[in-house]
């Protein structure tokens, strides 16, 4: 009889040995995952940045917005412009003020990461940054 309890005592240690195991394992692997979407997400963000500013020069150099706005592939939307890139979207708005000086167009561009959880479909994107942006054009001097 005692035999059979020292197995026993034996076979609940070993469970509860794994258990532990499991439970370490399990925190650690959320841990691994956690960290390499931090990365991806640093990456993309590296990126965009980089994106971002190439558009903000673009349009402080460009002469007609809506034009060089579709030459660089955006799409225009309810007073905005928009392209995917995948794993972001960069937004540009702005407007233009007339003065009796010339024109002064003030703009923002921001990047949107897509948050990709199965969970929440409905969950919007997380705004990575806004860029804001100027460009003036003077008038003819008199």
């Amino acid at each position: 009889m005692k035999k059979k309890s020292q197995s026993n005592v034996l076979l609940v240690e070993i469970l509860i040995a794994v258990l532990f195991f499991m439970l370490s394992a399990t925190v650690l692997v959320r841990v691994f995952v956690g960290a390499r979407n931090m990365t991806v997400r640093a990456g993309v963000e590296s990126v965009a940045v980089s994106e971002a500013q190439n558009v903000a020069e673009t349009l402080y150099a460009a002469k007609d917005i809506d034009q060089t706005m579709k030459d660089m592939g955006f799409l225009s939307s309810h007073g905005a412009w928009t392209k995917d890139y995948g794993e972001y979207t960069l937004y540009v708005k702005g407007e233009a003020s007339e003065t009796e000086a010339g024109t002064l167009w003030t703009g923002e561009v921001s990047a949107f990461y897509k948050l990709r959880n199965p969970d929440n479909a409905r969950q919007e994107d997380e705004q990575l940054f806004s860029l804001p942006c100027t460009r003036y054009e003077g008038g003819e001097r008199q």
